[in-house]
């Protein structure tokens, strides 16, 4: 009995070995490969989603031309590819729509398969300022410290950093054919997307400035799960009065109040009208003449809490308007919120006017200046690569009425508008890539010619690396020698 016993438990543990080995393992779909008849499913559903409902189809280029690059790059899809090569062939097709809210996004799963992993990453941080790289800081402080601090990096394994650059700036989407948008972004996460794009070795090798001549350093990948942030903005200022809800604060620059800056994050959905309506009270009580208004970094959001900005600040009434093709989305058993759509459609046309030519609908909204406590003094405007969408919009209306001065440099939106307004995402049946794509073109009515560019500031300013390691803040500098205080 006791050697049945022990041949029944040796059965069972030879069984479990087998039902282990001979059961299914899920795919590492960081490595898993799919046939290029699966790739080419997807890709005609993203073409045929994308000439049926893209607004910017037109607007730069012809819808025969995008018609003519989509079919060639289906038909180029002739090898399997693991998801993250599809991705970035589907990214560099989507740059050439030349709209920063189209975008190419990591399936879920993978983004959950990601998150567990701890990747290789260099210790060294380094900054890109305009078409060079720098080193900013060190994660490993028991590390060798031959490389310092502003060093110049010529090269990271063997590739040539400007060469890096202008490869990772073709990943960042951005609207029309302006590049501050693609600059500012690259600066802020290229120590992600050089990696990503470059590969992950366990060794690095640096090529860098010494003096006048070139030096080399090889070093350990650390592992980490992500990088922590690269502190780029200006030193917080502890004198601000925040509405945290609101995204924005404020504070006066001089003793007298006659000059407020209000920065404004992002136009919040939440608890915007409450904190203008206590921001421009202030302004009227205190008599303030000047108003500061920094929209660098800010990547837009609420349409309507744009539109709420702009009421207390111009002085004639302005015409927005949205302009769609679609009544329903195409393809909808890949994608979510048509309802939401539709109903946004008929809101519009209650609050505003529509008008239908050649099968686009135009629905147009009127801003009117708010009477009460409406703001008629001197306002400057900081803008930069990072004011994008929303904030495109407030800049190209205040342009408009010529109600602003502008320092920093060309804002990442365009002047003559953008597509959003809602920005469905299709999952592409089987990659499960998702494919943000959106269904309004937000033109703004102050701009008829299609520029591709955003709106242009009166005084640019140019950052060097001492100045962003001192935290400098050059625009409002700049803000405060044309109003002449300290």
């Amino acid at each position: 009995m006791r050697f049945l016993k022990g041949l029944s438990f040796y059965i069972f543990i030879i069984f479990l070995s087998i039902f282990q080995f001979c059961r299914p393992h899920k795919d590492n779909l960081h490595t898993k490969k799919y046939p290029a008849s699966q790739l080419k499913r997807d890709a005609e559903l993203f073409k045929d989603v994308v000439l049926a409902m893209h607004p910017v189809i037109g607007v730069y280029k012809p819808r025969e031309y995008y018609k003519t690059k989509f079919e060639k790059f289906v038909a180029s899809l002739s090898d399997s590819l693991t998801e993250k090569q599809f991705r970035t062939r589907l990214k560099l097709l989507i740059d050439d729509l030349h709209c920063g809210h189209t975008e190419v996004i990591a399936s879920k799963e993978y983004l959950k398969e990601e998150y567990k992993l701890k990747l290789n990453y260099s210790p060294y941080i380094f900054l890109p300022v305009g078409d060079r790289v720098y080193l900013a800081s060190n994660l490993n402080k028991k590390q060798d410290s031959t490389l310092k601090k502003g060093m110049e990096i010529i090269s990271i394994n063997g590739v040539k950093v400007d060469s890096m650059l202008r490869y990772c700036r073709r990943f960042i989407s951005g609207d029309g054919f302006n590049q501050t948008g693609k600059y500012y972004y690259s600066q802020m996460a290229f120590n992600t997307y050089y990696l990503s794009l470059f590969g992950r070795p366990d060794t690095f090798e640096v090529e860098y400035k010494n003096g006048k001549e070139s030096s080399k350093l090889k070093y350990r990948a650390i592992k980490l799960k992500s990088l922590p942030p690269l502190p780029l903005e200006p030193r917080a200022d502890s004198l601000f009065v925040k509405y945290k809800r609101a995204k924005m604060g404020y504070r006066y620059l001089d003793k007298d109040k006659t000059v407020m800056t209000l920065k404004i994050e992002k136009f919040s959905h939440r608890k915007a009208a409450k904190a203008y309506r206590k921001i421009f009270r202030k302004l009227n009580k205190n008599r303030t003449k000047n108003l500061v208004i920094d929209l660098r970094g800010n990547g837009g959001g609420s349409l309507a809490n744009s539109y709420r900005l702009l009421s207390y600040l111009i002085d004639q009434p302005q015409k927005q308007t949205l302009r769609t093709g679609i009544k329903n989305y195409p393809y909808k058993k890949y994608t979510h919120g048509n309802a939401w759509f539709k109903l946004t459609r008929y809101v519009y046309k209650i609050i505003g006017e529509k008008k239908t030519v050649n099968d686009t609908d135009n629905f147009s909204y009127t801003i009117k200046p708010r009477k009460r406590n409406h703001f008629s003094g001197k306002i400057y405007v900081l803008i930069n690569g990072g004011s994008f969408s929303a904030s495109a919009l407030v800049a190209s209306y205040l342009k408009y009425n010529n109600r602003a001065v502008f320092i920093g440099q060309e804002t990442g939106g365009a002047l003559e508008g953008c597509n959003a307004g809602i920005t469905p995402y299709y999952k592409l049946p089987n990659t499960k890539v998702r494919i943000r794509v959106p269904a309004f073109r937000i033109v703004h009515d102050v701009e008829p010619t299609i520029t591709g560019h955003g709106i242009m500031p009166d005084y640019e300013i140019r950052y060097e690396v001492k100045d962003i390691f001192k935290k400098q803040n050059l625009e409002l500098l700049k803000a405060k020698e044309l109003l002449k205080i300290d």
